[in-house]
């Protein structure tokens, strides 16, 4: 364990004490990050605590771990707003303070997703004409390459935002996933143009004048089949497609265990179709698109394994220059729509 972190590496700043576990959880998933490679990780939390976890562990990456001291979590529910002042040396809001300083280039947290996102917007900021970061990427696993946006930080949302969206979208498909001219989609409940709310259709013409690749609209069962490789919807109906897809998963896995008890076949087909209705809590969080620093949001039920795969999304996202392109994407995107 090193108290200064070597220069000119990545580092990420870990909520050691967000999420349903803590440190037992936090600790583990920041050394089978870093064993990844490239990345040094800032655990941000009670330091005894942390401090207790990293003595169970013999392993070189201790060597590129920080302990960053906070006082206090924010539990989920609590009021965002509130809870940020009455915690201000809070676990996450040291985590984002750390990326503002220039301390870290990202932060990672399973905490409370309405503390992250509040954290979020205040420390870190939003690009203009953003009111606060959405959170976006991909859900269903039949489709993992295809970015649903937004899956819950903005629930009643303007059609200019919406067209924000697909542009972050778009960008981060590019970007990210590396498709070279993703297709945009509206998520509504008929394919036919026209079809949905006014929303929708309002939307509709301002996509319609963009140079997005924008194909109209697509219904959710078409979400597996990766119709478009982005799909865009106000976080109302995002974190509904959201939850739906995870419960239904679930109940599919446990029915799929209880048919067949005792089968490691049943079992490994019940396995499979958890990860596939519950990307988000398996592979890792999800970036805050539209901030003006990376912040990635993940379960709180987090395990090892999806602690550490949203380390290596954050990685992901500094690497390939996301959070500096999006500024000009947005301006480029809205300069089409108000030409036109």
């Amino acid at each position: 364990m090193s108290d200064k972190l070597p220069e000119g590496m990545i580092t990420i700043a870990l909520d050691a004490m967000g999420g349903d576990h803590g440190p037992p959880v936090m600790v583990p998933a920041a050394l089978k990050a870093i064993g990844k490679g490239g990345i040094a990780v800032a655990l941000v939390g009670d330091a005894a605590a942390i401090e207790l976890e990293l003595a169970k562990y013999d392993a070189p990456a201790k060597r590129l771990v920080r302990i960053v001291p906070s006082d206090g979590v924010i539990p989920e529910g609590a009021n965002p707003a509130l809870a940020l002042r009455a915690h201000p040396r809070a676990s996450v809001l040291v985590a984002a303070g750390a990326v503002k300083a220039g301390k870290a280039d990202a932060f990672v947290s399973m905490g409370s997703t309405g503390a992250s996102i509040a954290a979020s917007t205040v420390l870190l900021g939003t690009i203009d004409g953003i009111d606060r970061g959405a959170l976006g990427g991909p859900i269903v696993g039949y489709a993992p390459d295809t970015v649903i946006i937004d899956l819950g930080t903005n629930v009643d949302t303007r059609p200019a935002q919406l067209a924000d969206f697909a542009a972050l979208g778009s960008l981060m498909s590019r970007l990210i996933y590396g498709k070279k001219n993703p297709r945009v989609a509206l998520l509504s409940v008929g394919s036919e143009e026209g079809k949905g709310n006014a929303q929708v259709k309002a939307t509709t013409l301002l996509l319609r004048a963009s140079s997005l690749n924008f194909i109209g609209n697509i219904e959710p069962h078409d979400l597996p089949a990766g119709k478009a490789e982005v799909v865009v919807c106000d976080g109302f109906v995002g974190n509904i497609v959201l939850k739906l897809t995870e419960g239904l998963g679930r109940a599919i896995a446990a029915h799929i265990r209880s048919a067949l008890p005792g089968s490691p076949e049943a079992d490994a087909l019940a396995d499979e179709v958890f990860a596939r209705t519950n990307m988000l809590e398996v592979f890792g969080g999800g970036p805050l698109l539209g901030l003006k620093g990376a912040a990635i949001v993940g379960h709180g039920s987090s395990g090892v394994d999806a602690v550490a795969g949203a380390i290596a999304t954050a990685k992901v996202v500094i690497d390939n220059g996301y959070i500096n392109a999006q500024h000009g994407e947005l301006e480029r995107i809205r300069s089409e729509i108000a030409v036109t």
